[in-house]
């Protein structure tokens, strides 16, 4: 997959067992990828290199609503990243893959991985330098707009900016002690944020909260500042798709 920084992540190849999987191929591209461990490690401008999800996820990665409504469902035990950067603002991220049928990785295979890392890096670098990027789709930005405005405006009626950010670490998996050593206060003051968020949005878990961040984002207003949340619940009910997260079984 390829990641960029002002669209959305455009696929390039993606084999797995369908029988393993309890959601559509394209979930990941509906939405849920701005709150990927790895995508946000790109954002941040990590440098090429192998990235075990073990070692980048946040703390509460593992008692998300995003590892619960779609990690979990995507039929992985366990995944390795091979990034590549190409410039600032992309990346070819190799995802590497263990099948929920297997083990997690161990260290023997990241020592694997490093050893070929070198050869892959060139080999993709030779590649991008023969040929001509493809351009970005329409439809990939238009997308990655929704998603942006989504993150920087839902519920911003409602909530103060401060409460914004801690509702972001929430659904990206922080506990309350990472999201106030990320945002430089206490503890404590991060826990009063996370009940004032859900007294305002009238929601009694995380399940909640990530369900409406997500519906919301077919809603938002590109490059806008418009809360897509007031825009979501004023639609007529018909207008509400099925979520794509929302369309296989939960397993719990």
């Amino acid at each position: 997959m390829v990641f960029h920084r002002h669209q959305q992540p455009r696929r390039i190849v993606h084999r797995f067992n369908p029988q393993e999987r309890s959601l559509p191929e394209d979930a990941f591209l509906s939405g849920p990828y701005a709150l990927d461990p790895n995508y946000q490690l790109f954002l941040q401008g990590c440098p090429s290199g192998v990235y075990w999800l073990r070692d980048i996820a946040p703390d509460d990665f593992y008692e998300s609503e995003y590892y619960r409504v779609f990690y979990s469902q995507i039929g992985l035990s366990d995944s390795i990243d091979l990034l590549w950067r190409i410039n600032d603002d992309s990346a070819l991220n190799i995802f590497i893959e263990r099948s929920i049928r297997h083990a997690k990785f161990q260290s023997t295979d990241m020592v694997a991985i490093h050893t070929l890392m070198p050869l892959v890096i060139a080999a993709a670098a030779k590649h991008h330098k023969l040929t001509v990027a493809e351009s970005g789709r329409d439809t990939d930005t238009l997308t990655h707009r929704k998603v942006q405005s989504t993150i920087e405006n839902f519920a911003s009626s409602l909530l103060t900016k401060r409460e914004r950010e801690v509702l972001f670490y929430m659904i990206s998996g922080y506990s309350s002690a990472l999201t106030a050593e990320r945002l430089h206060t206490s503890e404590g003051t991060i826990k009063i944020h996370r009940k004032s968020i859900h007294r305002k949005l009238d929601i009694g878990s995380q399940a909640e909260l990530f369900s409406l961040f997500i519906n919301c984002i077919p809603f938002a207003a590109p490059d806008g500042m418009a809360d897509p949340l007031q825009t979501y619940q004023s639609a007529p009910a018909t207008s509400k798709s099925v979520s794509l997260l929302e369309a296989g079984p939960v397993h719990t």
